[in-house]
């Protein structure tokens, strides 16, 4: 679905003592939601009614990038404060705001965030291609994931597979 009618579904699909969100925006006609088991499960048919492709379940241990992973926060920001950051030598686009960062303080707080709020992926790898210019990817593991997300966004864009 769009993306603004699945945050319409999820809406709907909340109620008052659960909740169910976009998680992932990987690429167009592809987005992942997160929440509680029972919201997702009427998010699911919802979409499909609404007039989705399909519904397909990831076998995930938790809702990832929701603020249902708040808990979380607290103990990930005190891990961070133990790492030490430098200034970027090349920009870090962050997932968080799809936006290239440097600072080290800055890395903290995105990754922090990151737990709680959706991945902007698509975003990310139009910032990478149409603001800094990258015409070629390379993508490594056995997966085609990023090939795959890429054509969806531009296909003129090269992706090189290595393992």
């Amino acid at each position: 679905l769009e993306l603004e009618k699945l945050e319409s579904v999820c809406q709907q699909a909340s109620g008052p003592e659960e909740c169910v969100q976009v998680a992932n925006l990987l690429c167009p006609g592809n987005i992942a939601i997160s929440g509680h088991l029972s919201a997702l499960e009427r998010a699911e048919q919802m979409s499909l009614e609404a007039g989705a492709f399909s519904a397909i379940r990831l076998q995930v241990t938790g809702a990832f990038h929701t603020p249902l992973m708040q808990s979380a926060v607290p103990q990930l920001e005190a891990a961070l404060t133990e790492v030490n950051f430098r200034p970027a030598r090349v920009p870090v686009i962050s997932n968080v705001d799809a936006a290239c960062h440097e600072e080290p303080d800055e890395f903290r707080n995105l990754l922090a965030r990151q737990v709680v709020v959706p991945v902007r992926w698509e975003a990310s790898l139009r910032t990478m291609i149409d603001d800094l210019g990258c015409e070629q990817f390379v993508e490594i593991g056995s997966g085609r994931v990023l090939a795959g997300t890429l054509k969806r966004i531009n296909r003129k864009i090269r992706c090189e597979s290595i393992g």
